[in-house]
């Protein structure tokens, strides 16, 4: 349907325009300081790439166990290297591209559901939500996850509220869902609390839909098919995930937790606390804002409402919490965001419109009331912006180099090895044996790591595992006592400790007694401020009758 005295080609070209601008304002917002010093998860994928194209294997390091957490993902970076060569950025781009493709997606589909300026305010909002930048700006598969669940989740919309959708079109939507939820439990499992969300959504949408029908109709085809769709996708995802363990797997994942963690674990104002830092208007507004969607269009409310609120309370509940968990149910948080302010600006403009009456007068023309009002709307708009935590982090996120990033490791300002190389590689040389808190980035910067100093790698911390234990990831062996450094010491002559300032003094990397024994004991390597890192050596071994070198040597070589 078109607008009267507007050509159909016209309007079909206004309405692919839209998006358009979207897609390329967030595309531009996340090539914005691409470059930024990596989060050690990254290297998993960068790495496994690498040995992919190098050996044929997804082995991080020759002798370690193949990495096959979302493999899909790391084929896709693999095929990108062979193209474009092997760099952080390249590695990024899949997820730059689905994060702003995810911002389009979300506009479109508030726009179908709730008119355009709607679907402008949530598509901005989170365009520049601090999350969306940062997970669009790393080599893993977020992005692609939320993307694959939201247009998974409109799918499913599409068929339970679309009037009298043909047969063949209900089959393919339900086709496309499962297809995208199932590549999105690929990339994360906990996909499955949002799939669970939208499909007990679909099921009670239809259940009081027909009950409230008066007179009761009957279903049609396509109902019946998205139904039975529906109830059959249940049942057998229910019955695979029992028949595979993953339903104990899940409850044992809901209830565990890292040592590094392990914080959060009985907090269960997390996330609220993270909306009140940053959406402090929208999130103490939030419960108007959903009655004002409902009011706007109640079916597409409810259905984001259910979904993000199930998500929002189940993970409050886990005991592992962070914040990316949340980030694929996020789209819908923000549409109803967009739709309830869309809404509510919509009621409150008579008001304004009457109050520059009052206080104008005759003194303004129509047109000067007209800006008039909105240049209110602009000021009311840009105090709520500049009262939630979002916009400052979005900002620095988007202005700030890592190096002067204040608020370190949270979205930027990760440790940076490559500025402390040319200090650590000639140290690396000269070390018999390598000692690091971060094992990836020291085999990705220093090309070099012969044993992991952390608690947190030696298992449960109620039953740790034995000092020297290997850690199969990359088959190098894990110590975490002051007791085995001494005897690192007593079997190598020189030795070198590299830690990231943020695992120094922690209880589940470099505890503060094992801190104080290296800097007491050792020489501590001048790096500058701004890498965020802390280096120690030795240039003579202590001699210990007690230690074992024989074993600590097949350990350390194995």
């Amino acid at each position: 349907m078109t607008l009267p005295g507007i050509p159909a080609s016209r309007a079909r070209g206004a309405a692919i325009a839209a998006p358009l601008a979207v897609f390329a304002i967030a595309l531009i917002a996340r090539l914005i300081g691409l470059h930024h010093t990596p989060y050690v998860d990254e290297l998993n994928h960068v790495m496994a790439a690498h040995s992919l194209l190098a050996r044929g294997t997804l082995q991080l390091d020759p002798g370690g166990e193949p990495y096959t957490r979302a493999r899909l993902f790391t084929y896709l970076v693999a095929a990108l290297f062979r193209v474009f060569g092997e760099s952080l950025a390249v590695a990024r781009i899949p997820a730059v591209i689905a994060g702003a493709a995810l911002v389009c997606a979300l506009f479109v589909w508030v726009r179908s559901v709730a008119g355009r300026g709607a679907a402008w305010t949530a598509a901005m909002l989170f365009c520049f939500q601090p999350q969306s930048l940062y997970l669009s700006q790393l080599a893993r598969f977020y992005t692609i996850q939320a993307l694959c669940f939201f247009i998974g989740a409109a799918c499913i919309y599409r068929v339970v509220t679309g009037p009298a959708l043909a047969l063949r079109r209900a089959i393919q939507l339900c086709a496309c869902a499962a297809f995208l939820f199932l590549l999105a439990l690929h990339f994360q499992v906990i996909t499955i609390v949002g799939i669970a969300a939208v499909l007990a959504w679909a099921i009670a949408d239809r259940l009081q839909s027909w009950r409230t029908a008066s007179p009761r109709q009957p279903l049609t085809r396509a109902q019946v098919v998205g139904i039975t769709a529906a109830a059959a996708t249940v049942l057998v995802i229910a019955v695979l995930a029992i028949r595979g363990g993953i339903v104990s797997r899940g409850f044992a994942l809901f209830s565990y937790v890292d040592l590094w963690a392990a914080a959060n674990r009985q907090n269960v104002r997390y996330y609220h606390d993270i909306f009140l830092d940053q959406y402090a208007t929208i999130w103490t507004l939030f419960p108007l804002l959903v009655l004002l969607a409902i009011y706007r269009n109640g079916r597409a409310a409810l259905f984001c409402l259910v979904v993000f609120g199930v998500a929002f309370l189940v993970h409050s509940l886990a005991a592992w919490k962070a914040e990316r968990y949340l980030f694929s149910v996020m789209p819908l948080f923000f549409a109803l965001a967009g739709i309830g302010l869309a809404e509510g600006t919509r009621r409150v403009r008579p008001a304004l419109e009457d109050v520059v009456g009052r206080l104008a007068g005759d003194a303004l023309s129509l047109r000067a009331r007209d800006l008039t009002v909105m240049a209110l709307f602009a000021l009311v708009a840009a105090f709520a912006l500049v009262g939630n935590g979002a916009t400052s982090y979005a900002i620095k996120m988007l202005r700030t180099s890592d190096a002067d990033w204040q608020l370190a490791q949270l979205y930027r300002g990760q440790p940076d090895w490559d500025a402390a190389h040319p200090v650590l590689g000639p140290a690396v040389d000269n070390s018999s044996v390598v000692i690091s808190t971060s094992e990836l980035k020291s085999l990705y910067y220093l090309h070099r790591l012969d044993v992991l100093l952390s608690v947190d790698y030696l298992g449960d911390p109620r039953h740790p595992g034995a000092q020297f234990s290997n850690f199969r990831k990359l088959a190098k062996p894990v110590v975490s006592t002051a007791e085995s450094l001494d005897e690192l010491r007593a079997c190598f002559p020189t030795g070198l400790i590299v830690s990231e300032r943020g695992q120094w003094r922690t209880p589940w990397s470099v505890q503060p007694a094992v801190a104080d024994y290296i800097e007491s004991t050792m020489e501590a390597v001048q790096l500058p401020a701004s890498t965020r890192l802390l280096a120690f050596r030795w240039r003579t071994s202590i001699p210990d009758s007690a230690a074992n070198c024989q074993a600590i040597h097949g350990a350390v070589r194995r």
